[in-house]
């Protein structure tokens, strides 16, 4: 029985395409939704231009744990603001929405890590990301998923077009 689904997004331009498959999953079992985004984390390059070229005051904001926190805080907020917004309206998620989890690491493995951690039942997953050469590959992160996963992956077919699709709100703090 399917009770709980992750929904893994990127906040790209096709998300809304996979919100229409996630509702209808969790509509169709009565199940609750998790959201997960992955962001990458700052890496070793960026941390030493910081450290080499910027104010102790700089250094200290940017590099510093509370500050990253804020920071996914805030695009996790953005993401429940757009969802819950009137153009969502005609989609029963923000009902079934249980978390939105937003994490620093490599995408699938935050994934996985989080489908594990949240007793997940069937992680949604679109196929590739906007930035995808052709509409015909699968994207690194869904392949990932689909050899790893322990549980059922759902993968959403993503559209050659952006006016293909039904097109929603985008997510502009995350452009």
């Amino acid at each position: 029985m399917i009770e709980r689904i992750l929904f893994a997004t990127d906040l790209g331009a096709y998300t809304s395409h996979g919100l229409i498959h996630v509702e209808s999953l969790a509509q169709t079992f009565n199940a609750s939704i998790d959201i997960v985004h992955a962001v990458k984390p700052i890496d070793e390059l960026a941390v030493a231009v910081i450290k080499s070229h910027c104010s102790e005051a700089v250094k200290n904001e940017v590099l510093a744990a509370s500050h990253i926190k804020g920071l996914l805080d805030t695009v996790r907020n953005e993401i429940f603001e757009v969802l819950a917004s009137d153009e969502y309206g005609d989609l029963d998620l923000v009902s079934r929405v249980n978390n939105i989890v937003v994490e620093p690491g490599p995408a699938a493995a935050v994934i996985l890590s989080q489908a594990e951690m949240l007793d997940s039942d069937l992680i949604v997953i679109g196929s590739h990301g906007v930035d995808a050469l052709d509409g015909c590959s699968l994207g690194s992160v869904a392949g990932k998923v689909l050899q790893l996963a322990t549980i059922p992956v759902y993968l959403v077919p993503m559209v050659n077009t952006i006016s293909q699709i039904r097109v929603r709100p985008s997510f502009p703090l995350l452009r």
